[in-house]
C-alpha cells in the first residue's frame, strides 16, 4: 500500500506540473479519489495512511488515533476493523524506517491490539 500511495502522489505531482499556472486549487494538485465497496474500511485505511505520512513528513509527528477520529467525523465508521487500525500503525513504522525517520526498529512487544484502541 505504501508503494501505491507513492505512485498516486507521483502521478498527482505530474498532473500538477502539466497543469502549471492554470491550476488554482490545492497546492499539492488535483485530489486523489479512492473508494472501496462501502467506502469506509480500505478507503479509510488508505486516507489515514496518506494523511499520517504527510504529517510525518511535515512535522515529524503522527497521531493515528486523532486522524481516524477526524476522518470518522466526516465519514462514519471509517477503519472499522481492528486489523485495519493495526495495519496503519505498522505501515507508518515501516515508512519511517524506510525513510530513515527512525533509526532502530521499535520494540513492538507491548503493542496493544485491544478493540478499545479503535474507538
Amino acid at each position: 500500500m505504501l508503494e501505491f500511495l507513492a505512485k498516486a502522489r507521483y502521478t498527482q505531482a505530474s498532473l500538477l506540473a502539466d497543469l502549471g499556472d492554470t491550476w488554482a486549487g490545492h497546492p499539492r494538485g488535483p485530489p486523489i479519489i479512492v473508494h472501496c465497496s462501502a467506502g469506509i474500511g480500505r478507503t479509510g485505511t488508505l486516507c489515514t495512511l496518506d494523511i499520517c505520512i504527510s504529517r510525518l513528513e511535515d512535522s515529524g509527528t503522527v497521531d493515528v488515533r486523532g486522524t481516524v477520529k477526524r476522518i470518522r467525523s466526516q465519514r462514519a465508521h471509517s477503519i472499522q476493523m481492528r486489523d485495519q487500525y493495526i495495519f496503519c500503525h505498522l505501515a507508518l513504522i515501516e515508512y519511517a524506517l524506510s525513510r530513515g525517520l527512525i533509526s532502530a526498529k521499535p520494540d513492538l512487544s507491548g503493542f496493544q491490539t485491544s478493540d478499545s484502541d479503535t474507538e
